[in-house]
C-alpha cells in the first residue's frame, strides 16, 4: 500500500513538459509531506523507471542529473476530471482568456481539452449541454474587438506578472504621432468590456495613468523592477471613480424626471446611490439619486434620449440643454401623436411654411402643451403669438 500511495504522489510532483524535477526533490518534497518509510533516491529512481514503462513520463539526461517530465502533449489527472471541474475550465476557456497571461493559457490548455473531452463524451451528464443553454451578452452595441500589435500584450502581461517595468510606444487618441514612454510601471489591467486597460505610472511619478492596449505600437520588457506607489490597489483605482471620468471629484444629489416605460428598467436595476423612485404625473416618475459627478454619468444619461429630463443639479441641466441645444429655462420635448386642427394648421402655414411634419409635446413650467413641427421648425399649437418656439429644440 505504501508504495501504491507513494507512486500516486510521485505522478502528482511531476511536472508538464518544458518544466522537469530530479529525484532529490521529489524525496525532499515526499519526506517533507509524508511519514511514509522507505523513501530512498534509490526508491523513488525504481518508481520512476516501472512508471515511465506504462505512463508517458520521460527522463532527460542534464549534465550529471536526470531530469523528469511528463512527454509533451501529454498530462496525467489525478483524481479525474469530475464534470463540474471540466465545465469550470470550459467556462474559463470561454470567456476569461483574454484575462489570463500567455504562459498560464499555454499550461492549461491540456485542462481545457480534458474537460471539453469530458463533457463531450459523456452526454447523459446534466452538465455537458449547460455551455450550449448559457450565453453572455452586452447591454448595447456589441463591438468589434480591437487589433493588438504583435507581441504587445504577452510582454505587458509579462511585465505585470514579474513586477518589471517596461517601454512603449502609444498612440494617443486622434493623434497621428507615436509617443514614447521610456519607463511604465505596471499596476494593473482593468478589462472593460472588449477593451483592456493598463494602469501604469510613468518613471518615477506616483500619479496612475490609463494605456489602451490596442493603441501601444509597441512593448519591451525592462530588466529593472517596477515602482508601486505606496497604498495604491487596482480596486482602491477603480472604486475612486477613475473609470467613470469624474468631474470634480464630488458626489452630486442628481433629480431626474424618467418615462414610465424607461423608470420600469431603474425598478428593475436601481442606480447606486437611489434616494427614491416615485410616481411624478401620469407619464413620468422622478427620480433621486446621490451620485458621482462624471462624464459615464453623462454618457448613461444622453443613452435614454429623449425618455429624460434633468432638473438638478442646476450645472447637469445647463450641460443637457446645451448639448440638445436648448436654452436656459423648463423645456423640454417629448414626442407624442397628435393632430393640429385646421384653425391651427392654417396658422402655422402662414407663420412657418406649407408642410407639417409632426407634432410634439412640450413641458412648460409643468404645464403640457402640443408643439407641431413645420420643415424642421417646431411652434407651439394654440400658443405660437405669446412663445415661438423655433429657438428652443
Amino acid at each position: 500500500m505504501d508504495t501504491l500511495y507513494r507512486r500516486w504522489l510521485i505522478l502528482g510532483m511531476i511536472p508538464r513538459h518544458g518544466n522537469s524535477i530530479t529525484v532529490a526533490r521529489i524525496v525532499e518534497m515526499l519526506l517533507a509531506t509524508t511519514n511514509l518509510e522507505a523513501i530512498s533516491t534509490r526508491s523513488v529512481q525504481r518508481d520512476l523507471e516501472e512508471l515511465s514503462g506504462t505512463l508517458p513520463i520521460v527522463s532527460e539526461q542534464k549534465g550529471r542529473t536526470l531530469r523528469w517530465s511528463w512527454m509533451e502533449g501529454s498530462h496525467f489527472m489525478l483524481p479525474a476530471m469530475d464534470p463540474h471541474t471540466a465545465l469550470t475550465f470550459q467556462l474559463v476557456n470561454s470567456y476569461m482568456s483574454s484575462m489570463l497571461p500567455k504562459p498560464s493559457i499555454s499550461y492549461l490548455q491540456p485542462y481545457f481539452k480534458n474537460a471539453a473531452q469530458v463533457l463531450e463524451g459523456n452526454p447523459e451528464f446534466p452538465l455537458s449541454s449547460w455551455m450550449d443553454n448559457v450565453r453572455v451578452l452586452p447591454r448595447g452595441l456589441r463591438m468589434e474587438l480591437p487589433c493588438f500589435k504583435e507581441g504587445v500584450p504577452e510582454t505587458v502581461y509579462d511585465a505585470l506578472l514579474r513586477k518589471k517595468r517596461l517601454s512603449a510606444s502609444y498612440r494617443p487618441r486622434g493623434e497621428r504621432r507615436v509617443k514614447a514612454y521610456l519607463e511604465l510601471n505596471p499596476l494593473g489591467l482593468v478589462f472593460v468590456e472588449n477593451l483592456i486597460y493598463l494602469v501604469a505610472s510613468i518613471k518615477d511619478y506616483t500619479n496612475p495613468v490609463q494605456f489602451l492596449l490596442h493603441r501601444m505600437e509597441s512593448a519591451s520588457l525592462l530588466d529593472k523592477p517596477a515602482t508601486v506607489p505606496e497604498g495604491f490597489s487596482v480596486q482602491g483605482y477603480i472604486e475612486s471613480g477613475e473609470f467613470s471620468y469624474p468631474i470634480g471629484g464630488r458626489k452630486i444629489r442628481m433629480k431626474a424626471l424618467f418615462d414610465r416605460d424607461a423608470a420600469a428598467y431603474l425598478h428593475e436595476t436601481p442606480v447606486p446611490g437611489t434616494l427614491s423612485l416615485a410616481d411624478h404625473d401620469g407619464d413620468t416618475m422622478l427620480l433621486e439619486a446621490e451620485v458621482e459627478d462624471s462624464h459615464q454619468l453623462r454618457w448613461w444619461l444622453k443613452g435614454f434620449g429623449a425618455q429624460v429630463e434633468v432638473l438638478e443639479p442646476p450645472e447637469l441641466r445647463r450641460d443637457f440643454q446645451e448639448m440638445a441645444g436648448e436654452p436656459p429655462g423648463d423645456l423640454q420635448v417629448r414626442t407624442e401623436l397628435t393632430s393640429p386642427g385646421p384653425t391651427q394648421t392654417a396658422a402655422f402655414r402662414k407663420a412657418y411654411g406649407p408642410t407639417v411634419r409632426s407634432s410634439l409635446s412640450l413641458r412648460l413650467g409643468g404645464e403640457r402643451l402640443q408643439v407641431g413641427r413645420f420643415e424642421g421648425r417646431d411652434f407651439c399649437i394654440g400658443q405660437l403669438p405669446e412663445l415661438p418656439l423655433s429657438r428652443a429644440l
